[in-house]
């Protein structure tokens, strides 16, 4: 009797064993790439839309179809097509979890850049190694998932993941801004349109009035004409205006540089008691102008800020907001 029970206890043991055995080799699939398709225009011109009413991106994921996905923000839509599974998700959406009913659990798997709006990408799920050494020993079962011939490993788990980036979308975004130019003197109200994929050009233009002050001669910096010191009024007159071209350069995510040259012209007028106003040649400039600037774009809006100059003698803070399509 004693014998028989310590056989059980055996047994049970090792049935205890064999199946923790089971499970944790069960939980090997990886995920084999993540990548974006700068070509695919499915979420492009065939949008699913959030409760937001906003566009998601989509996820094309290649893999085994018994995969169940899930993220913080929701899945919005979920479709079986051929040789793959398309997910719909949210704008940016930074992290997905990945279940399996009988490989696993894959929880929180980040991105290295939330998804944008839009944007199509591909997910590829690897099964576990030993999985086709299984089907050709059992011979039953569906026929496992064909990967690529490129992949001459697919048991390995790729650790580091290429960054995700918008410009490599085959579309360009499309700016307009309204900017003003701050200094000592009155603000300058402008313009700024530009174009951009991963590099862009844009044009801008700004002046402080539609008019330059009217003159009718010239003086020093101290106000003397030919030696001679005029009185004056104390009132003063200033105007300038700049136009420029640039190039526009994404330096991560939704971060870009702008930088242009151009010219433009300051001019700071002092009136005398005569009613005359003579243009400071000391303190008014002009011709080369240039400036140096950050944009950021969220959404369908854009803020912009940098400076600029005309020779080096004037200089103006930029402030800028519009929208970006």
């Amino acid at each position: 009797m004693m014998k028989e029970c310590r056989l059980i206890n055996r047994c049970g043991l090792i049935g205890v064993l064999l199946f923790f055995c089971v499970t944790m080799h069960a939980q090997q699939f990886s995920v084999g790439s993540f990548r974006l398709l700068p070509n695919d225009i499915t979420a492009y011109i065939a949008p699913v839309k959030d409760l937001n009413n906003e566009a998601c991106a989509l996820i094309k994921v290649v893999g085994d179809a018994d995969f169940v996905f899930s993220t913080p923000l929701g899945i919005v839509q979920r479709k079986e097509e051929v040789g793959e599974i398309w997910i719909y998700v949210p704008n940016e959406t930074v992290q997905i979890t990945i279940k399996h009913p009988q490989w696993g659990v894959l929880r929180d798997f980040h991105f290295d850049a939330p998804l944008e709006s839009r944007m199509t990408y591909e997910l590829v799920l690897l099964p576990p190694k030993d999985y086709f050494e299984q089907k050709r020993v059992s011979g039953i079962g569906r026929k496992p998932v064909k990967f690529r011939k490129s992949w001459k490993d697919s048991s390995e788990q790729l650790t580091s993941l290429p960054s995700v980036h918008r410009w490599e979308s085959a579309s360009w975004m499309y700016l307009l801004l309204a900017n003003v130019g701050i200094s000592q003197t009155s603000p300058a109200w402008g313009m700024r349109m530009g174009i951009i994929k991963r590099h862009g050009g844009y044009l801008a233009f700004s002046s402080e009035t539609f008019s330059m002050p009217q003159t009718s001669g010239t003086c020093d910096r101290t106000g003397r004409i030919d030696g001679a010191l005029p009185y004056y009024t104390g009132n003063t007159k200033t105007g300038n205006w700049k136009v420029l071209a640039g190039g526009i350069h994404r330096l991560k995510g939704k971060l870009c540089l702008f930088e242009g040259i151009g010219f433009g012209e300051h001019v700071v007028a002092w009136e005398t008691s005569d009613g005359d106003c003579l243009s400071n040649k000391g303190l008014s400039t002009k011709g080369l102008s240039a400036e140096l600037g950050l944009l950021y774009h969220f959404r369908t809006l854009a803020f912009a800020v940098g400076v600029s100059t005309i020779n080096g003698n004037y200089w103006e803070a930029t402030l800028g907001l519009g929208i970006c399509l």
